[in-house]
């Protein structure tokens, strides 16, 4: 889950100092990476946006939601979140908005797709359940889908993953498959828990959601559905129970899971055909452990630690490591970057040691 920066790096800062804090699970290790000093993340470009919530990253353009800086500095704001074009080639950037509660995005096709949350536990108001299509190239909305209602007393969000043609929403207790043109619920699944995250493999075939209980007993799970008719395949528990769940990236023949603990942060290699726990390599992370696949790579931005890594994408051990700004999402292909942080985006290229 990739909540605004500002709520993010305050909730786990609590989480981390909360008494009877959940205890690691077991996983099988490797040896321990490498430690040392990273060095400050060198971009080629930069924009200077504010808060970044989400990246997507397309073959002409990123779009990026954030939250224009105020006189109070770089804050989050979830009324006033917008959306960046950054074209790829000249730099030029277009935006749109606001769009209130905005905290994902995802590109389908000639569409790109935002996602909100509701904010506050508990609460639903109307534009915290719309999903907004836009144009890719104007930034014109074309189409909006209202979620259903759900009483959850959670912070629920609209969770997006997507192929060329179709979008997955997993919000709430359901799973929903979206035609991307005219947005369309094609087919729709209940959950046995709260969704926190969703990736789809990159055949195509499979949606990874993560899921937190209801009512929040600390347990959490990841599961594997049919990308069409939304059936259940296998499910495995998962840490991240009540501390935002699990946040999951599928990858091919494998996926990654990342949650926090309430003491630290926990990172997850596990195959994708029966969600059996792989041996990764030993790193410390803090509560605040993202985990994304990109173009074969795999990356871990640590927003209380202020690092980003990639790791070796079999034994997880740190192949670089870098310090950054608060907070850190991150999308690209395997030509260019975009890292987004509490100042805006950046752009570099993919380092040889991650490849």
């Amino acid at each position: 889950m990739r909540p605004p920066l500002a709520l993010l790096l305050s909730a786990l800062l609590l989480a981390s100092c909360a008494s009877g804090a959940a205890a690691g699970r077991s996983t099988p290790t490797v040896a321990a990476s490498p430690s040392g000093v990273p060095t400050q993340l060198i971009v080629d470009k930069q924009w200077k946006l504010g808060p970044v919530a989400d990246v997507a990253v397309g073959v002409d353009a990123v779009y990026v939601l954030y939250a224009p800086p105020t006189s109070e500095g770089a804050l989050s704001n979830a009324t006033d979140t917008r959306l960046a074009r950054i074209d790829r080639v000249s730099g030029r950037v277009v935006t749109a908005g606001p769009y209130p509660f905005a905290m994902r995005v995802a590109l389908s096709g000639g569409v790109l797709w935002i996602g909100p949350n509701n904010q506050y536990p508990g609460t639903a108001a109307s534009d915290s359940r719309i999903l907004t299509g836009v144009d890719a190239q104007s930034l014109l909305t074309v189409r909006r889908v209202t979620l259903p209602n759900d009483p959850a007393p959670l912070a629920l969000i609209a969770n997006l993953t997507s192929n060329s043609s179709t979008v997955w929403v997993a919000y709430a207790t359901h799973l929903y498959r979206l035609n991307a043109g005219s947005g369309a619920i094609l087919a729709s699944r209940r959950l046995s828990g709260i969704a926190t995250s969703a990736s789809i493999d990159s055949a195509g075939a499979r949606i990874y959601v993560g899921l937190e209980d209801l009512p929040t007993t600390g347990a959490a799970t990841v599961t594997a559905f049919d990308a069409t008719s939304l059936t259940p395949i296998v499910s495995s528990d998962t840490g991240g129970g009540g501390l935002g769940g699990p946040h999951v990236a599928a990858g091919g023949k494998d996926i990654w899971v990342s949650y926090a603990t309430g003491m630290m942060g926990q990172v997850e290699h596990r195959k994708a055909s029966d969600l059996a726990l792989l041996p990764v390599a030993q790193t410390m992370h803090t509560n605040g452990v993202q985990i994304f696949v990109i173009a074969g790579m795999v990356w871990v931005a640590d927003a209380m630690a202020g690092q980003l890594m990639c790791l070796d994408p079999q034994t997880g051990v740190v192949r670089a490591v870098w310090s950054t700004q608060q907070g850190g999402v991150i999308d690209g292909d395997g030509s260019a970057l975009y890292f987004g942080d509490i100042t805006g985006v950046g752009t570099f290229q993919p380092d040889a040691r991650c490849l």
